[in-house]
């Protein structure tokens, strides 16, 4: 009876403590983790170490890609996850899962596709994205008119991206405000050898070349930019100014109608329209757009006294040649 007594209360505790610890071991089979692994191209990246940290207790698991790229976890507890995606050469990624919630059976988790960039790309995706930030903000010292500014910041970024066609872009454009042709124009040459469509960059460049005299470099580049941007009166307008320059009347006359087409009641368009009919000789059409030009002066007292001394004279010459 003794001895009897002495053992029911041992397997009483034994059975206690199955009992208690039952849940505990049991949670250990709560979750299949499963998941894979990319590189940029997407295409599956194997042998990639995947390292999962449980954050309460700091358990750790681990497990490596297949050559599909995939990896699983078979059979974890619930909890707060960090995982850490490792492959040599390869840029380190990192994770958080929330697999908090208990189950009373083992549930799938389907992590999202992992993507793993070569170290070579990761850097230079993390510079492309420091120059987008420092472009930004030139653009800002720009549109404030802050040119020296925009320079010095823009020249910063060229030092480490060199090809960054919007820095190039935008270091052309603070010296076209800034009047220094010379130094505008090696950025913007850039700009369209490496992004032949950048329309900007032409028309900018055909400023530079007219600035210096150079009437016919200037005129292909407005011809480029109008073949990109055929909405864009400007390039129309600044190729009429270098043919009237050329005495090519006839072409200047096309480029400024095109203009208008465009731009109808534009005062600078149709002053030089006035002017290359006054070179054909045809005085009354120079008069109507002269008219027209003069009316969108009426803000500028010197322009509108100009023009209107001009179409006094015209009137006085078309009278006279009357029979």
């Amino acid at each position: 009876m003794t001895n009897r007594s002495r053992r029911w209360p041992a397997l009483f505790i034994a059975l206690s403590v199955l009992v208690v610890a039952g849940p505990g071991f049991g949670q250990y089979r709560e979750y299949y983790i499963s998941g894979k692994v990319l590189d940029t191209q997407k295409a599956p990246l194997e042998g990639v170490e995947v390292i999962l940290v449980q954050a309460d207790t700091n358990l750790s698991f681990t497990a490596k890609t297949k050559k599909d790229g995939t990896f699983k976890f078979a059979g974890l507890p619930h909890g707060r996850y960090s995982a850490l995606f490792k492959k040599a050469g390869y840029a380190e990624k990192k994770d958080d899962w929330n697999l908090q919630r208990p189950q009373d059976k083992m549930v799938k988790f389907e992590a999202p596709p992992v993507i793993l960039a070569t170290q070579e790309y990761a850097q230079q995706a993390a510079l492309m994205k420091e120059s987008a930030a420092g472009v930004k903000d030139a653009a800002e010292k720009v549109r404030q008119g802050d040119y020296d500014a925009a320079i010095v910041k823009l020249q910063a970024i060229l030092e480490k991206s060199p090809a960054d066609s919007n820095a190039l872009y935008l270091l052309g454009l603070s010296y076209v405000k800034k009047k220094e042709w010379a130094a505008a124009q090696a950025p913007l040459l850039k700009v369209v050898e490496t992004s032949p469509g950048f329309a900007a960059a032409h028309y900018y460049l055909g400023i530079c070349y007219q600035q210096q005299n150079e009437p016919e470099k200037a005129l292909e580049r407005y011809r480029k930019a109008s073949e990109l941007d055929p909405s864009n009166p400007d390039n129309l307008f600044n190729a009429g100014l270098v043919l009237f320059g050329l005495n090519r009347i006839d072409e200047a006359l096309d480029s400024f109608n095109k203009t208008l087409a465009l731009r109808p009641d534009d005062p600078a368009s149709l002053e030089m329209a006035g002017r290359c009919y006054i070179n054909k000789a045809d005085f009354k059409k120079a008069v109507e757009c002269l008219e027209r030009a003069r009316a969108g002066y009426a803000a500028d007292p010197e322009k509108f006294k100009f023009l209107d001394d001009l179409i006094a004279k015209l009137k006085e010459q078309i009278k006279a040649s009357l029979p």
